[in-house]
């Protein structure tokens, strides 16, 4: 099994790339994402003024996370809880993830873990500007999460970018293939998935 990583800044494409290589591989592959690692919210850190800060590598449980890498790498099934975001909007199911030829672990902190890098076998990396990727963000967690754009104009300037700065932002020269979900990610995509396919 192969497994890449694909990261990318908040609201920088990862799900649309993503569709794009879930339909090309189809069942070559399968999804591990990193939302479903989140810590429960009591343990999460908070910032100066009380507001959970959901963007920092801390946030996730990498410890089962990699476990269940490892799992999957000696060819066996694991199973897991989706997470919800802490809201009520959305609710938790059990999802059982098969070996495949290739894992794609998916999230904004996949390369930030040391176990990561000795694991990992490709980056994909999702480029977009700030100011794209905070309006997309506005308009995703209003709709799927229920946060008004006050709460997500906050964690953007006080959690997101100050965590895109430090651990997201300097893989994008250290990645495989950077796709510009900016302006054209389709040519980006078609690239990856020659390299994926050719490793």
């Amino acid at each position: 099994m192969k497994i890449l990583a694909l990261i990318g800044g908040s609201g920088s494409g990862k799900s649309t790339v993503l569709d794009g290589l879930r339909e090309h591989f189809e069942d070559r592959a399968a999804v591990l994402s990193l939302d479903n690692y989140y810590r429960p919210k009591s343990e999460l850190p908070v910032d100066e003024n009380g507001q959970t800060n959901f963007d920092l590598p801390v946030v996730i449980d990498d410890g089962t996370m990699v476990s269940d890498i490892d799992v999957l790498r000696l060819g066996k099934s694991i199973h897991l809880s989706t997470y919800t975001y802490n809201r009520d909007v959305m609710k938790s199911e059990i999802v059982t993830i098969d070996p495949r030829e290739w894992l794609i672990v998916e999230g904004l902190f996949a390369m930030a873990y040391p176990a990561m890098e000795e694991r990992v076998d490709m980056v994909g990396y999702i480029d977009a500007s700030p100011e794209t990727r905070l309006a997309r963000r506005i308009a995703r967690d209003g709709t799927e999460r229920g946060y008004t754009e006050e709460e997500v104009r906050y964690q953007w300037k006080h959690h997101v970018r100050p965590a895109d700065i430090q651990f997201i932002e300097p893989w994008k020269i250290k990645a495989d293939v950077v796709i510009d979900n900016e302006n054209d990610w389709k040519s980006g995509l078609k690239h990856l998935i020659e390299k994926m396919e050719n490793a």
